[in-house]
């Protein structure tokens, strides 16, 4: 130790400014070493930075495209329904919203939005000290435009990556857009809760009001649900969202924005929220609309060549689309529909379980108990509905079941293939043979006895044969012979031609061949849809025009991009249609669908398929026809006793008010068809002695093919002792009342 201080000593006599160079060198390479590592950091620090600038998304100056809502309006262009996906959106300009509005937002938001250039140190500094002094969210710690380019380009992840990015990206942005463009932006994209993004959407999810009709306090509501969507919704926690509308109004007071006296005005007025929507109205309509037509007028056009393009426009493109669709008679169909008074019983049955027992063939028809259930079954018997108008083809109402549940009971029954029974008839058999000439009027004759084709032997619903019978007779009491032995002659191929001309395009191969066809026994079965555009065709004098819910379609931009057009196809002739309506007005007065609708001319076929599975109804006037049908679900389950006189029931209450709107219209007589009297035993003209024997009838025969010759049957007056006409052919029955005493069979 003492060598040690001896040196050290001997050292200080030999340079006395050796003690102070030590240090100063020791300390000069301490800051050397500092400055490097500073560097060094800085360095790394700004490649980081330059590292995040450079992966920042790119910046598109374009207005973006933002996912928004379309909107479905009824017949008079009223709304009834939106459709989005997640985001449900109305993009609006700035200039339709209040300014109470927008300062609201912007005294909560970012208070000196039209002064920085897009980041606000300072403001930031100010509002993290006023929100940690007041304990709560009173400004935003990020700008508009911070808050803009973070929802439009970033992650929602809190990282020094993503802040870095989104000063980056709002400094371009406020080089790029002006202040207002940003801010309607920022107005049409931020979330408000309960799936509304931007301003308008908020406006009408909270209030049922547009964004423009807005007053202050309704303003500050939703300028305070930016921060916390979720948790201060109104429909989640009335009174966050209440202290959080009183904090909003405080700050814009403070900002100057509103007056003491207008502070205290608008805290203490109360606000009446909308009903919040759970459940999307006319669902059955607006399924078959979305699914369907749209899906086919979009799914044509060059832009939207796959399904998922036709979805995203549905749902995302901001389309406004024009439907046919009357909701007075829709609502009206669909309660009638839901009525189980009008339904022989009903059970609830799970049919997903009754399926997997059909596949697992342990399913037995007298034993439901383990498939009944009464709160998620669905309702069977089934019913489905079709209204349009045949002039135009407009489709007023769609129904299709009843008890629509979404992802539950949401099934289209209209478009279900279901036997129409003897409704088939007039499509296949009569109408074509009016139209080919081989029947010359509605008095024509026909045979109805036994017959025999290929082993096969066709019964009338009764049992009974009748002889001679008029063609009248034979499709209003709808004969089964009679109908077979027309089709022989004009060849199931011919018929169903017609058929599918007039809107049947579900017929097959094989129901192109087979005299049953007539009897509406067919392969696979007809939708109600289909019925009802053929026999539209009837309605409208034998001019087809397609049966259409969309009128026009607008995008966003107010663009039509489609408009309904459809050309007028002349199927049958005026004469063969009036024919066969007339015919049928008989059996809405005296046969089957007897007391439908008695205050106006009106034309109705029913159609029963085999053991009542299912039972169709169409009825129809120059201005409305409808068609119904009612059935299980799985046919296997059984069918309905009698089952016109339901599906009569039910559309004699769902004709009412849609009849109330519209004025009589008849069938008007064309020209070529002439009133001739002629006997049912011989077909020819009646003479004196013909009504004398009772044998003489009325009716229309078109001109071209009429009889002319006179009945050489009767060439003398009847012994005295009867009247009765010889023969199983009898007049078709009309009781002074307008109603048959009793129903004459299913149809």
């Amino acid at each position: 130790m003492k060598t040690e201080i001896n040196l050290l000593q001997a050292l200080l006599e030999l340079d006395p400014s050796y003690k102070i160079k030590r240090p100063a060198h020791r300390l000069q390479a301490a800051v050397k070493v500092l400055l490097i590592l500073f560097l060094g950091m800085g360095a790394a620090g700004a490649i980081v930075l330059a590292s995040f600038i450079i992966t920042a998304p790119p910046l598109d100056p374009d207005y973006p495209v933002l996912a928004e809502t379309s909107f479905v309006l009824d017949s008079e262009d009223r709304l009834v329904a939106s459709l989005h996906g997640e985001e449900n959106r109305t993009c609006i300009k700035l200039e339709e919203i209040p300014r109470h509005v927008i300062q609201a937002f912007i005294a909560t938001e970012d208070r000196h939005f039209y002064e920085h250039w897009g980041v606000d140190i300072p403001g930031n500094i100010r509002a993290l000290l006023a929100n940690i002094k007041k304990r709560e969210i009173r400004q935003g710690a990020s700008t508009i435009t911070q808050q803009l380019v973070r929802s439009l380009y970033l992650p929602q992840e809190r990282t020094w990556k993503r802040k870095v990015q989104e000063i980056w990206l709002a400094l371009q942005l406020e080089r790029a857009w002006s202040k207002n463009t940003i801010l309607e932006l920022y107005l049409n994209q931020i979330y408000f809760g309960r799936g509304a993004y931007g301003l308008e959407a908020a406006a009408q999810t909270y209030f049922g009001k547009p964004a423009a009709a807005l007053n202050t306090r309704e303003g500050a509501m939703l300028a305070g649900l930016v921060c916390a969507p979720n948790r201060l919704n109104p429909f989640q926690d009335l009174q966050a969202a209440e202290q959080r509308t009183a904090t909003v109004l405080s700050v814009m007071k403070e900002c100057g924005y509103l007056e003491e006296a207008e502070y205290r005005r608008w805290l203490n007025c109360p606000l009446e929220y909308a009903e919040k929507q759970d459940r999307r109205p006319w669902g059955y309509f607006l399924d078959y609309l979305i699914h369907w037509e749209l899906r086919r007028i979009l799914g044509a056009m060059p832009e939207y060549d796959s399904p998922e393009k036709v979805y995203r426009a549905i749902y995302t493109g901001g389309l406004r689309i024009y439907t046919t669709l009357d909701p007075a008679l829709q609502k009206h169909a669909e309660e009638t529909l839901n009525n189980p008074s009008l339904y022989p019983e009903t059970l609830y049955l799970d049919m997903e379980k009754l399926k997997a027992a059909l596949r697992r063939r342990s399913f037995n028809a007298g034993h439901l108990e383990p498939f009944i259930d009464p709160v998620k079954g669905i309702p069977q018997p089934q019913a489905a509905l079709v209204m349009a108008d045949p002039a135009t083809g407009a489709l007023l109402c769609l129904v299709g079941g009843r008890e629509y549940r979404p992802r539950e009971n949401e099934l289209l029954r209209f478009l279900s293939l279901r036997q129409p029974g003897s409704a088939l008839k007039p499509l296949v058999v009569y109408a074509p043979a009016f139209q080919e000439g081989l029947l010359a009027g509605a008095g024509s004759l026909l045979q109805d006895t036994p017959l025999t084709v290929d082993g096969w032997s066709p019964r009338n619903y009764d049992g009974r044969f009748r002889g001679r019978v008029t063609v009248r007779q034979a499709l209003s009491l709808s004969l089964n012979l009679p109908a077979v032995r027309v089709l022989q002659r004009l060849t199931p191929r011919r018929g169903a031609a017609y058929a599918e001309r007039m809107g049947i395009t579900s017929l097959t191969a094989v129901d192109k061949r087979i005299l049953s066809t007539a009897l509406g026994g067919i392969t696979h079965g007809v939708s109600l849809l289909e019925m009802t555009q053929a026999y539209a065709v009837l309605a409208n004098g034998g001019i087809k025009k397609p049966l259409y819910a969309v009128r026009s379609i607008e995008d966003r931009n107010g663009r039509v991009i489609y408009r309904h057009k459809s050309a007028a196809e002349r199927i049958l002739s005026p004469q063969a249609a009036f024919l066969v309506n007339h015919i049928l007005q008989d059996v809405a007065r005296y046969t089957t669908a007897a007391g439908l609708y008695p205050d106006r001319p009106l034309a109705a076929k029913t159609g029963t398929s085999e053991q009542g599975r299912d039972a169709c109804l169409v009825a129809y006037t120059p201005n409305l026809v409808a068609s119904l049908w009612m059935g299980y679900d799985e046919p296997v389950l059984g069918g309905i006793s009698r089952g016109w006189l339901y599906t009569t029931r039910i559309l004699r209450q769902v004709l009412a008010p849609a009849f109330k709107g519209l004025s009589p219209q008849n069938f008007e007589r064309p020209p070529g068809l002439v009133s001739l009297t002629i006997c049912r035993e011989s077909g020819a003209l009646a003479n004196e002695y013909c009504r004398e024997h009772g044998t003489a009838t009325t009716d229309y025969f078109l001109a071209e093919s009429r009889p002319t010759a006179y009945c050489a049957l009767h060439r003398e007056p009847p012994p005295p002792e009867s009247h009765e006409p010889e023969g199983e052919a009898q007049p078709l029955e009309r009781p002074s009342g307008g109603r048959r005493s009793r129903r004459r069979g299913p149809g």
